[in-house]
């Protein structure tokens, strides 16, 4: 039944299978000893990718990690001990005996493995590294970490909702490592960083994402860096302080050497949650063939804490940049909504609201009384090489939440119809353009993206029709004072008949350069898009596929707002995969934060 069991450079024991025996098999049962000791059960992990790691059965992997009992299945090539969780950094030679269930009754087989060092450093000396910060039972108020003990060695997390001290782990390696997190269960929600590095947020899924957060000790490939015997830093995010939301239980780091800085793109093995060797396990690779455009929402980025444009470009910014996008779409203003930026023709945000979580905030009021964001986006991202656009929600007067909603809808409730503004007015019309042509002539973007998707009603084609083709005249004159090309994008309702008649007169006239069809919500089922690939070869205009930030709406909760299922590795390359064939310009993104800060799918660009 087994075919070769070899130490693998992250310490991990890969136990290949046979592949004349793989279909008869029904499971295995896996225990270790050494030196003579008693068989124990062995920590084995059954699978390494990030789609079982976000989809899998916790209740196989948890089996499988603390009763060494493995389901196994025709496709299953390998499984793995991770020999840390039951020996910690113990070398010499360990035992393994695996009683195989197949179709044909029992079988058991006995190997030996010589667990030798291969340089691997583990840290997880959480009293050193919190000195007095970190205590076995905290007080809520005395701002302390607690020190817990897990089922295999201590772990770091949070006791209660309150503001906390970094933690500062002293690393005394130099050279290109992997950087892992051990974690004793849950999800993980914090910023951490390298030596003098920028901080990224370290964000798994939660709340829809039971089969991730049920699973016990797994392993997150973080990131690939140079260590110069310096620091690793993890630092709390906002809302575990403030919030319901938790910071995660962190039981140890791993850092295990490499030869080279690569960590993705053509060829690549790295795939998300664990390193595969000799391509077991691997996520594949997104291909790059077209552009990428991230949606970027400062709006709910703010309640991480960054009411600034250097804290929230600083890490929000460049935590997008990593996935070398093509261009970042920043959220400016929605219709009918305060604003973001530092407009002079509507008002700015400037009072506390509810959010979609039923939770009241003013992180966006302090960033907008802190910086105009759009203007300082604009500042930071010259020279990296990524187009910048103003992205606009063209519907959203907000009358159901009023410190959101900006005076021109307060004060003409009656040009608000089924929840939206009415374009079929002119005043309606005269108010968007006025805000728009602000945009393009006082800010130094490369364009627009006007977004009419979540709320797409009280549209007709001569309004769609106008608006474009007004913009497009004021991005013209533009172009003729700078001599550089602004590009107006348009996502959209992808099977809504009034939008593809505005788009195919804007297209042929060439007023709008690409356009996103779309579906409300969530990216399946993929939206059809046909009929604006016959329009892209008419005309020349560019069409993108749509990845929206989640997968699928399950339901809405009182307490928690909308429940919606996160995306997996394998749904993230399918999508792309199925619009390249059809032959797209490229891909949007919208939420993007939900695929930039997530190490499960942010290596897959």
């Amino acid at each position: 039944m087994i075919d070769s069991m070899t130490v693998r450079g992250d310490r991990l024991v890969e136990i290949r299978l046979s592949d004349r025996e793989r279909e008869r098999l029904i499971s295995c049962e896996a225990s270790y000893a050494i030196e003579g000791d008693p068989w124990r059960p062995a920590a084995i992990y059954p699978d390494l990718s990030g789609d079982f790691a976000l989809d899998g059965s916790y209740y196989v992997w948890n089996q499988a990690v603390t009763m060494g009992i493995v389901r196994l299945t025709a496709d299953m090539e390998a499984i793995y001990w991770n020999c840390y969780l039951n020996v910690g950094t113990f070398t010499g030679n360990a035992r393994l005996r695996l009683v195989f269930m197949t179709e044909d009754g029992e079988y058991e087989e006995e190997r030996s493995v010589n667990l030798e060092q291969t340089g691997v450093v583990y840290l997880n000396d959480w009293s050193r590294y919190l000195g007095s910060d970190g205590v076995e039972s905290p007080r809520e108020g005395d701002g302390k970490w607690k020190i817990g003990k897990g089922r295999t060695g201590p772990y770091v997390g949070m006791a209660f909702h309150e503001q906390l001290p970094p933690i500062r782990i002293p690393v005394q390696v130099e050279g290109w490592y992997d950087i892992y997190f051990g974690t004793a269960g849950g999800w993980l929600r914090f910023m951490a960083r390298a030596g003098d590095a920028p901080f990224n947020r370290v964000m798994t899924p939660h709340l829809t994402a039971g089969h991730h957060a049920g699973k016990v000790d797994q392993e997150l490939l973080w990131t690939r860096c140079y260590l110069r015997n310096d620091w690793i830093e993890i630092a709390q995010l906002q809302e575990t302080a403030v919030s319901h939301y938790d910071f995660g239980r962190i039981s140890y780091m791993k850092l295990v050497p490499v030869d080279a800085p690569v960590l993705a793109g053509a060829g690549s093995e790295v795939h998300s949650g664990l390193r595969a060797e000799n391509g077991a396990g691997a996520d594949a690779a997104v291909p790059r063939s077209g552009e990428l455009i991230l949606y970027y929402e400062p709006y709910s980025y703010s309640l991480h804490g960054f009411h600034d444009g250097a804290s929230m470009n600083g890490v929000m910014l460049e935590e997008f940049l990593r996935l070398r996008p093509t261009e970042i779409s920043c959220q400016t203003i929605r219709i009918g909504m305060k604003s973001l930026h530092h407009s002079r023709h509507v008002e700015r945000l400037n009072e506390a609201a509810v959010t979609d979580f039923k939770t009241t905030i003013d992180d966006p009021v302090k960033l907008v009384a802190n910086c105009d964001i759009l203007r300082e986006t604009a500042s930071y991202i010259r020279g990296r090489n990524v187009r910048l656009t103003a992205n606009i929600g063209m519907n959203r007067p907000y009358l159901w939440n009023k410190p959101l909603s900006e005076a021109f809808v307060r004060n003409n409730p009656r040009l608000v119809k089924d929840g939206d503004l009415d374009y079929g007015d002119p005043e309606v019309l005269r108010y968007a353009l006025l805000i728009i042509e602000e945009i393009v002539q006082d800010y130094d973007v490369d364009g627009l993206v006007f977004d009419y998707m979540r709320h797409f009603k009280n549209q007709t084609v001569e309004s769609l029709v106008e608006t474009i083709s007004a913009t497009k005249a004021y991005m013209r004159r533009k172009e003729q004072l700078t001599g550089a090309k602004l590009e107006l994008k348009v996502r959209v309702p992808a099977d809504q008949a009034v939008y593809y008649r505005a788009l195919k007169i804007c297209a042929a006239r060439g007023d709008v350069d690409g356009i996103i069809p779309s579906n409300l919500l969530t990216s399946e089922p993929l939206p059809p898009i046909g009929h604006y690939m016959r329009l892209k070869h008419d005309t020349g205009v560019k069409v993108y596929g749509c990845i929206d930030g989640w997968k699928r709406y399950l339901a809405s909760d009182p307490r928690a707002g909308a429940m919606l299922m996160p995306h997996s590795p394998s749904d993230i390359v399918r999508y792309v995969a199925a619009y390249d064939e059809l032959g797209v310009d490229g891909i949007f993104v919208y939420q993007a934060d939900e695929l930039t800060g997530n190490p499960y799918l942010n290596k897959l660009f």
